[in-house]
């Protein structure tokens, strides 16, 4: 294994590693190349030991990096390009520089925030940042030890979080664009239209989107990816990991998100206990985040979710699969989707009668 330095100097710039063209992809790093990676992206001399993978996916594969004379271990996260199968480089920058720009933004914010970065090597496609040693909320809400009152304080954490993340974006107030919505609607039902519920979800939001349209929401920057999964929990911190902030965006794009993963969370047999709390889970979320999604607002919130949803089925039907769990799953999509589609068109009745 590699020898570096005790002393840790500040960390490189992104520019300062920029990763120089190649005519085909290098390998993708592996536990002692990251080693090295470490040594000269932190500049010093002392140990290191490197563990993992500790988690491979699709897009990168993570290790976790101690290093002497640094008070937190890394995760070391080596991203894969999955046209070339390459380091992706791009990704590697575009990450570091939006986690290092939200890090900055949400200081002092008493335990609502992301990991510290500490270096970019693109040519390897390499982001190291803190290692955060809490569990992800989903893995907690499927904790059997995970009582009731828990999971509501759970729910009002990623809340605030949110509600933190988005201040510190600098928040304006917009009406919702539907028009360019509505535009993608017909690439979704060319996709889904063999569905009966993807059919009458369609025609509501045709029928609803001037409804959604006409209402002032706050923007600010974008997740991109916020679900329970990418929030790392322990009792005094909630942190927030694989922000993308490339766009800004309506607050409920990403409240919508987080609220349709753990509806299809709770299809998982290991989370069918919260069926019948799911939705005053939800109410929590909500009212903690802008009780306003629950009263004046909860038209667009359930016109954005909707097509969020759909949005989430299509990329899931691509994914043809011959199996049980991929049969279950899309009997999971429609049975949400008919739901939605119903409390989309009760929350526009609501408010015509209000009116």
């Amino acid at each position: 294994m590699g020898i570096v330095a005790a002393r840790i100097s500040p960390p490189y710039r992104a520019s300062a590693l920029a990763a120089s063209p190649a005519s085909s992809p290098s390998p993708l790093p592996d536990a002692d190349a990251i080693g090295e990676v470490v040594r000269r992206g932190l500049g010093s001399a002392g140990s290191i030991t490197v563990r993992g993978p500790v988690r491979t996916g699709r897009y990168s594969n993570v290790f976790r990096v101690a290093v002497d004379g640094l008070a937190t271990e890394l995760a070391v996260k080596a991203l894969i390009d999955p046209e070339s199968g390459g380091p992706d480089a791009a990704t590697a920058l575009r990450q570091y520089d939006a986690l290092r720009r939200v890090h900055d933004a949400m200081a002092g914010n008493d335990g609502l925030r992301v990991p510290r970065p500490f270096f970019v090597a693109p040519a390897e496609g390499v982001v190291a940042v803190e290692w955060i040693a809490g569990a992800s909320m989903t893995e907690t809400l499927l904790s059997r030890a995970t009582s009731v009152d828990d999971a509501h304080a759970l729910m009002r954490r990623a809340a605030a979080w949110l509600g933190c993340f988005a201040r510190a974006g600098r928040v304006e107030t917009v009406p919702l664009d539907v028009r360019n919505k509505l535009d993608a609607i017909a690439s979704l039902d060319a996709a889904l239209g063999g569905f009966p519920p993807a059919r009458q979800a369609f025609a509501a939001l045709r029928a609803h989107a001037s409804d959604a349209g006409n209402v002032a929401l706050e923007t600010s920057w974008l997740h991109g990816d916020f679900k329970a999964d990418n929030l790392l929990v322990d009792r005094d911190n909630t942190v927030g990991i694989d922000l993308h902030i490339r766009h800004r965006n309506a607050i409920v794009h990403d409240a919508a998100a987080f609220l349709n993963h753990w509806d299809l969370t709770v299809c998982d047999p290991r989370a069918w206990r919260w069926r019948k709390w799911r939705k005053e889970l939800a109410r929590s979320f909500l009212h903690t985040l802008d009780s306003s999604y629950l009263g004046d607002k909860r038209v667009a919130f359930a016109w954005i979710a909707l097509h969020v949803m759909l949005g989430n089925w299509n990329e899931f039907t691509r994914r043809r699969r011959n199996s049980a769990k991929h049969l279950y799953l899309q009997f999971c999509f429609r049975s949400i989707v008919r739901r939605m589609t119903r409390e989309l068109r009760e929350a526009a009745q609501r408010k015509e009668a209000a009116a």
